[in-house]
């Protein structure tokens, strides 16, 4: 790390002390996201998806896919701006014709909303989302020892009716029918999956070559 050439000011080891944590902060707090460039997909999305930007609230922060570009709006940020929750934009093109990009876009309450947090050791932002699932330590346990029939034996040990019944419903089948928590048999996990964004930029884009 360089000090920056002001250490003549520096009269006590109070002050070279307050001087090395300033200038640790201020490089902890460069988010430096990088994407390879010149591979497959859009380029403009490559380029785009080398930045420093942060989230602010109010500002607009894009998602860069493939090719395409998801335009949201930055609602919530944590105190170190590195976490925040961006909502969605309702988007309408209003292009004259075939790959003519020009949105509107118009905030809406109830549109989706994701959790992104910025992962200091992957250098990256990413959807930070929560599941609940059978202990991992317990499942490896029981398909070492029972193999195909691991998960009926486990069932069975704690007590539990039926698969069904490590839900909040056990009559549901749809996306949103979440395993509950159980003690010692399920827990919730936190899961991480990088997002090449960037902030400050509220952009819709549809990719007409595909």
């Amino acid at each position: 790390m360089e000090i920056p050439c002001i250490l003549a000011s520096v009269k006590t080891t109070g002050d070279l002390a307050h001087l090395i944590l300033k200038q640790v902060k201020m490089q902890n707090s460069v988010k430096q996201q990088t994407r390879k460039i010149g591979v497959a997909g859009g380029f403009i999305n490559q380029l785009m998806g080398n930045n420093q930007s942060i989230p602010v609230v109010g500002e607009g922060a894009t998602i860069l896919m493939y090719s395409d570009r998801h335009a949201y709006e930055v609602i919530e940020v944590s105190k170190d701006k590195n976490s925040c929750v961006i909502r969605q934009m309702t988007t309408k093109n209003v292009g004259t014709s075939y790959g003519d990009e020009r949105y509107t876009y118009h905030s809406n309450e109830n549109n989706y909303t994701k959790t992104i947090e910025w992962n200091d050791k992957k250098q990256c932002w990413g959807e930070v989302t929560y599941k609940v699932e059978i202990i991992k330590a317990l499942w490896k346990k029981y398909d070492k020892q029972y193999g195909w029939d691991s998960t009926e034996i486990l069932l069975k040990d704690y007590g539990i009716e039926s698969y069904n019944h490590l839900y909040e419903d056990p009559t549901a089948d749809n996306f949103y029918n979440q395993m509950k928590i159980i003690p010692g048999v399920t827990k919730q996990y936190k899961n991480f999956n990088k997002v090449s964004i960037i902030f400050g930029i509220m952009e819709q884009y549809r990719d007409p070559s595909f």
